[in-house]
């Protein structure tokens, strides 16, 4: 009798360890037919990117705000890649993006040169797609310059699930990026189904809806934006931000908590390598910049006041990216330059310029105006020794911090590579 109990307790557990495999391998092979399915229906990749027979390229076909660009450019042409994610793609039509403000304010300078700006942005990419994106394309156009906007309420807490190797450096290098409507899903999970299954449910879910079918005048105010429907107004006092929205800010707050640091370690590796591409860039006699976009909560004492439950205040600190990109840009010695839009937008952050969406943040046609100023400001100063009489804010970025040692403590851990 016991040596019957035994082994029914054996076949039982054994039954259940095989059906737990049969779903983990079940999952699995979902997941690749459903990766497959994406690249094939939802994405285009670099690889199928093929010049046309005038030797321009069709960057509207592909997603791209852009239309048709001349892999070639006039001799008095400067011509300025735009690099980046939603930010850089922008959440405003042409001709509102910075990047379209950049162009025009660059062609208003009286200069001989004609100034091209080209938007390369791709929504929902991080680091590793930024090094692909810019060995892609600076191989097949002609450039002078290129400025990569870094978003620190995703791009360096995106990377917790890609750990940075040189190896992954190399393939990413070397290898393809994608663009079109399944680059706008974030990559949360490791199976990527979930983060299709996350969007859908997020679309879809009673208090959503009744969200996006709001007709107050906030939401008419955001008829300026091709996505209306999702944004709302966040300095705003008849508007509440939904759960939804509040528990991505809490998520984007780990990039701004130095006790959270661990969960955004990987993507300082990836700047770092992304930083190191940019250097060699300088050196080959092109311009570079880096933009840090600073999230929503940073400057919005509404949002911080919701996203801090539970969470203690003193340990939200919006300057602690710009302060890591600055103590890491030091240690080596990068001679681009890092500008860091947080002094700038705190000093507008009482006026009724920005909007957000319900799981991201992003500027208005206003808050892309002020951006391409700032941008403007920069290339013409820093680059071109043109003066232009403006007052864009404090764009100052250093290691200047209460935490400064800390900040090179780690900045110092984490400069392996």
């Amino acid at each position: 009798m016991p040596h019957r109990s035994y082994a029914s307790r054996f076949n039982f557990l054994t039954n259940v360890s095989l059906c737990i495999i049969s779903f983990l391998v079940s999952l699995v092979l979902f997941d690749w037919i459903f990766i497959k399915y994406e690249k094939a229906f939802l994405l285009n990749s670099s690889k199928d990117i093929q010049v046309l027979e005038n030797n321009t390229f069709d960057l509207a076909s592909l997603g791209f705000k852009e239309k048709t660009v001349s892999a070639l450019k006039n001799p008095n042409t400067i011509r300025i890649l735009s690099i980046g994610d939603s930010f850089a793609y922008a959440a405003v039509p042409v001709p509102y993006t910075y990047s379209d403000v950049l162009e025009t304010l660059l062609n208003q300078t009286g200069d001989d040169h004609n100034f091209e700006v080209i938007n390369l942005g791709i929504p929902g990419i991080s680091f590793p797609e930024y090094l692909a994106q810019f060995n892609f394309w600076s191989s097949k156009l002609d450039f002078d310059g290129v400025i990569f906007n870094l978003y620190s309420g995703n791009d360096f807490l995106d990377m917790k699930w890609l750990p940075y190797s040189k190896d992954e450096e190399i393939r990413f290098k070397n290898g393809e990026f994608f663009v079109g409507k399944g680059s706008w899903v974030p990559r949360l999970y490791r199976f990527r189904f979930l983060d299709y299954a996350k969007a859908y449910y997020s679309m879809h879910m009673p208090k959503v809806r009744e969200f996006l079918s709001s007709d107050s005048q906030m939401m008419m105010k955001a008829n300026m934006l091709p996505w209306a429907y999702t944004y709302f107004f966040i300095t705003g006092k008849d508007v509440q931000p939904p759960p939804f929205y509040i528990k991505a800010m809490r998520r984007a707050s780990f990039a701004y908590r130095i006790n959270t640091i661990d969960k955004v370690r990987n993507g300082y590796l990836w700047f770092l390598a992304l930083m190191d591409l940019a250097q060699q860039t300088i050196d080959s006699g092109k311009f570079v910049l880096f933009l840090h976009s600073p999230s929503n909560q940073v400057f919005s004492k509404k949002i911080q006041e919701l996203i801090i439950n539970g969470i203690p205040e003193d340990s939200l600190d919006p300057q602690l990216p710009g302060a890591m990109m600055a103590s890491l840009a030091e240690m080596r010695q990068f001679k681009g330059k890092i500008i860091d839009l947080f002094d700038c937008f705190t000093s507008y952050a009482t006026t009724e310029i920005y909007f957000s969406s319900f799981s991201d943040t992003h500027w208005t046609k206003d808050g892309n105006e002020i951006v391409g100023r700032v941008l403007a400001d920069q290339v013409l100063n820093d680059w071109l020794k043109i003066k232009r009489n403006t007052n864009s804010g404090n764009l100052n970025i250093n290691s200047s911090h209460p935490l400064s040692n800390t900040i090179e403590l780690i900045s110092n851990s984490l400069t392996i590579l």
